[in-house]
């Protein structure tokens, strides 16, 4: 068979297995933009308009890693499947139940550890395969040294697997524009439309740019104040995938350093960062973590609305910052809380201005509302040493940390051991 037979043979073929009831599924759909395969969605738009006259439980499924190029397969109304799928399946990334159990399999179970991995990869198969993958990690029992060695293996040395990851990921899916707006929000951690506009004057008008990152592309989120009236004018943009994040913010920049310095004295001027950067995504972690409990119906404190922080400028007095606020509705409780990395960061200073803060947010027209609510203050660190945990509790604050998370998951009705696929060696699947 020809060259030119060939195409129209394999999507007749893909046509007539639907036809009779097969779901075919076709992989890295996006390399049919380029290349020997650019006439495939031509052909099959034949072979899906005829099984749309039939009646017939077969159909095609079309899989892609690289989504701004899916996108402009299926939805751009130039090319041949515009207006033909009939639903999308966005897969999202492992919920933490199955994060804690991926790292007890491959002795990363400590808190700080959980924590420096969930900041690297989030709870994405692939890259956690690869951290599997590092070996002479496991002895390591300073968590700096660790840190430096797992960045080392998996993105600074020459081979590393995540090397070149997060610079493919981001010359496919975004352009020159996007690429710059999203530098700009990761060097920030949080970045306000005000911001964005000084730091990228060149772009006269962000908001078509930030419109495709946050809904088509979902890479960086939108936030607003929970409960705010007037959230809009105060929205908050951060890089929503954890990987892209460490890597704009930190990773890359360290990755270009080791192509000319030692890698190992790299990765270990890249520990501050990540520290600053594990800050950030605990107070992230930290919501996802209250919701899944409540979820999975082992909270102490179930949740009727999603959980969110909160910030405001009043026009008198300093600001107002409140890292989590989390309520239930049918009891009218809610609850404040404050987080922190490192436990001794919650010292006798902080716990008065996070006093502070609650107190002049239940003055706000949004936070009177709770003024008659059972009010709870919280404190919330990766882990919490016994002794400092039972001070804190004397005085009447409520601790929780990742182990507290853990074990609320593992109770769970849900189980812990059916949301995963692991070998001894690999944990999870491309």
């Amino acid at each position: 068979m020809s060259e030119a037979q060939t195409l129209p043979a394999i999507a007749a073929a893909i046509g007539s297995l639907c036809a009779k009831g097969v779901i075919v599924a076709l992989d890295e759909f996006q390399t049919c933009l380029r290349g020997p395969l650019r006439a495939l969605p031509s052909l099959l738009q034949s072979q899906v308009d005829c099984l749309q006259d039939i009646e017939t439980e077969g159909g095609i499924i079309v899989l892609g890693s690289v989504q701004a190029e899916m996108e402009m397969l299926l939805h751009d109304s130039r090319t041949p499947l515009f207006g033909r799928t009939t639903f999308n399946l966005n897969l999202g990334p492992w919920d933490l139940r199955t994060v804690f159990h991926v790292c007890d399999l491959h002795r990363a179970h400590d808190a700080k550890r959980v924590l420096t991995l969930w900041t690297l990869f989030g709870g994405v198969p692939k890259y956690w395969r690869h951290f599997a993958e590092v070996e002479n990690i496991d002895p390591i029992p300073n968590w700096g040294d660790w840190a430096a060695e797992v960045c080392a293996s998996l993105f600074l040395r020459t081979g590393a697997p995540l090397h070149q990851e997060g610079e493919m990921l981001l010359q496919h899916e975004l352009r020159r524009t996007s690429l710059a707006i999203l530098r700009v929000v990761a060097k920030r951690t949080r970045c306000s439309y005000a911001e964005l506009r000084r730091a990228v004057p060149e772009v006269t008008s962000p908001g078509p740019y930030l419109k495709t990152l946050i809904h088509d592309l979902r890479v960086i989120r939108k936030d607003l104040p929970l409960l705010a009236g007037d959230g809009a004018r105060r929205a908050r943009y951060s890089v929503s995938d954890p990987f892209l994040r460490a890597w704009t913010a930190a990773l890359q920049q360290a990755c270009m350093a080791a192509r000319i310095r030692p890698s190992s004295e790299v990765a270990r001027l890249l520990i501050p960062r990540l520290s600053t950067l594990e800050g950030y995504a605990f107070e992230e972690l930290v919501h996802l973590a209250t919701e899944e409990v409540s979820i999975a119906g082992s909270s102490g404190f179930p949740v009727t609305a999603p959980v969110g922080g909160f910030w405001k400028r009043p026009r008198r007095g300093g600001e107002i910052e409140i890292d989590m606020i989390a309520r239930n509705e049918e009891t009218r409780r809610v609850r404040f809380g404050s987080c922190k990395r490192n436990p001794r960061e919650h010292d006798d200073d902080a716990l008065a201005s996070f006093r502070r803060h609650v107190k002049r947010f239940l003055e706000t027209d949004e936070g009177k509302r709770f003024s008659d609510w059972d009010q709870e203050l919280a404190l919330y660190s990766p882990r919490f040493p016994p002794r400092q945990r039972n001070r804190l509790e004397t005085e009447g604050w409520t601790c929780r940390d990742l182990p507290d998370f853990r074990n609320r998951l593992d109770r769970s009705d849900a189980g812990a051991t059916g949301a995963f696929i692991v070998s001894e060696k690999v944990a999870g699947r491309d």
